[in-house]
């Protein structure tokens, strides 16, 4: 409804400026109103990742991918969580996830040939 897309552009608006507590306040409206809508959740997943909290980012992040399996924003920044905690094998997993969903996605054509360089050397 018009209610919760306007949250969700002003928690976005918050987020993208670094204004963290308000968009937290508005991704909950969001998920409150409608735990159905999966943008909401990997709005807040992306939130908590810049917040320094990958747990909650993760949290967030399998709860979008149950409601929608093909998001591929919500696999690549599964892949961002999990290549920044240095799991490298998992960081490849969630990129390679991503790339079934959207074979052209750059950043994860990048990541997937770096991570796959970093892990089984330049014979792959």
């Amino acid at each position: 409804d018009s209610d919760t897309q306007l949250a969700l552009n002003v928690g976005t608006q918050a987020m993208n400026r670094g204004v963290f507590d308000s968009a937290l306040i508005n991704f909950n409206m969001v998920i409150e109103r409608d735990d159905g809508f999966a943008e909401g959740w990997n709005k807040r997943a992306t939130l908590y990742y810049l917040m320094g909290e990958p747990a909650a980012s993760i949290r967030d992040i399998e709860k979008t991918l149950e409601l929608e399996p093909r998001h591929f924003g919500a696999l690549s920044g599964l892949g961002l969580v999990h290549l920044a905690a240095e799991n490298y094998p998992a960081a490849l997993d969630a990129f390679e996830a991503a790339l079934v969903v959207h074979p052209r996605m750059a950043s994860a054509i990048r990541y997937v040939r770096e991570l796959r360089l970093k892990l089984y050397g330049p014979e792959v």
